[in-house]
């Protein structure tokens, strides 16, 4: 059954469950934290705002879909990492990790 979070844990946490047999507790993190930690932690890149593996390189920028903002791309940018895009939701990221080979 669902738990009462915390302040904090309603930071980090979009679901808090509590069985009522053992008292265990599961928690699931909100989904763009989970997205960033996978593209942070992951040997391959990942969509950077969904977390998705299916992503390929782009030889130069598409105008039509939007480029990420977020801080860790936008400084990857500036190191001249390569363009990635995510087909899911048609973001353009750098990142100088390559996709996941079984992912195109």
């Amino acid at each position: 059954m669902r738990a009462h979070r915390s302040p904090v844990q309603k930071l980090m946490y979009s679901d808090v469950f509590r069985c009522s047999n053992c008292g265990h507790r599961l928690n699931r993190l909100h989904p763009k934290l989970s997205a960033m930690l996978t593209f942070v932690f992951s040997p391959y890149t990942h969509c950077i705002r969904c977390g998705a593996a299916s992503v390929h390189r782009l030889t130069k920028r598409d105008r039509i879909d939007s480029v990420s903002r977020n801080p860790i791309s936008v400084l990857l940018r500036l190191t001249g990492a390569p363009l990635i895009k995510c087909p899911a939701c048609r973001l353009q990221y750098s990142d100088w990790r390559r996709p996941r080979p079984d992912s195109t």
